[in-house]
């Protein structure tokens, strides 16, 4: 099977079935990167050559432009810039991301993989790279949208004398998360939840025709006016839904859980320095799903009565990756000389 043609991965091992050569993982990275034709990755220009002989690399282009003339593969000027690994390495570090309910630690992958922790750990970075929605793509959430902050982080630990405070008072990172009622959801990290700080980001985020539903938090009130509607719960009295209004915010507490389940049972810690990277790849999860309606049958005293349950199901994972990988090129990642990450 050509490594063009191919529809559905199942597995790590379809992967090595279905691109028996490394030839064939780079045609498939090829039409994921290119989709619409190849294109130079410095100048941009979509007429190039390809370079020929046996001392040329597999996959190698040169730009026909006059003022530019410099030579690319399908992986320049991506996450996977410079790579020494096998392409087909790369695709199952992707698959792996993309088909784990909660994520994958950089030792799981290593195992999976068989490459040293180091490698997988960047190979994880340099995916959540890629699913950072920084070109907008994702339109504006739009109908009823819900709003609330999070602190993420695990319980601390115990010293005698000391008290560590919960809430608004602890001094774990704030994060601010907005989930639209048709499955999809932003996050970003915050220093505070003070209107002067949430107000633009929710400006941006959120269509101005839409319904907010928010907490009691003051900071909110100035800001809902910007919106439609504006409805609240209030948590500290035990009210969570008001059912006459529609106004809840289970949906995006449903977001936070997947955080707090992602910290928990995979990766225990979530530092500041690269918090936002580990936000992105659970938000990509979280909106690359689609619903799908179960019907079944009960039986009752009165008869046979027809349920239709709505469930949300993962897209396929080849179709991820093409969402994924059409925005690679000007996203590298790199090593520094402490062993680090950084972003050219």
């Amino acid at each position: 099977m050509e490594a063009s043609m191919i529809t559905e991965l199942k597995s790590v091992r379809d992967i090595w079935k279905k691109m028996p050569r490394e030839r064939h993982a780079r045609i498939f990275l090829e039409e994921m990167i290119w989709p619409s034709g190849r294109h130079c990755p410095h100048c941009g220009s979509l007429c190039s050559t390809p370079i020929q002989g046996r001392t040329a690399r597999p996959g190698l282009y040169q730009c026909a432009e006059r003022e530019c003339r410099l030579q690319f593969t399908v992986t320049t000027k991506t996450p996977m810039h410079a790579t020494k690994l096998d392409l087909r390495i790369w695709i199952a570090a992707i698959f792996l991301v993309l088909t784990s309910s909660k994520g994958i630690s950089s030792v799981v992958m290593a195992r999976i993989l068989g490459v040293n922790q180091k490698t997988a750990w960047k190979l994880g970075h340099a995916i959540r790279e890629l699913m950072d929605d920084r070109e907008a793509v994702s339109a504006r959430l739009a109908g009823v949208v819900e709003v609330d902050e999070a602190y993420v982080g695990g319980a601390p630990k115990f010293k005698k004398g000391v008290k560590n405070k919960r809430g608004r008072g602890t001094g774990k990172p704030m994060v601010l998360v907005a989930a639209d009622r048709t499955g999809r959801a932003k996050a970003t990290l915050i220093p505070n939840a003070q209107g002067a700080t949430l107000g633009p980001i929710m400006n941006e985020w959120i269509d101005p025709s839409s319904a907010l539903m928010t907490d009691s938090n003051t900071a909110y009130r100035k800001i809902g006016r910007s919106f439609a509607s504006h409805h609240t719960v209030n948590h500290g009295k035990r009210q969570y839904s008001r059912p006459s209004k529609g106004a809840h915010i289970n949906t995006v507490e449903a977001v936070n859980s997947q955080v707090q389940r992602a910290l928990i049972g995979v990766y225990h810690r979530l530092g500041r320095q690269h918090l936002q990277r580990y936000l992105d790849e659970i938000l990509w999860r979280w909106n690359h799903r689609q619903q799908e309606v179960r019907i079944r049958n009960q039986k009752t005293s009165s008869g046979t009565k027809t349920i239709a349950t709505t469930v949300w199901k993962p897209i396929p994972v080849v179709d991820q990756m093409r969402g994924l990988l059409c925005c690679a090129v000007g996203r590298q990642v790199r090593r520094t000389p402490q062993w680090g990450l950084c972003w050219p």
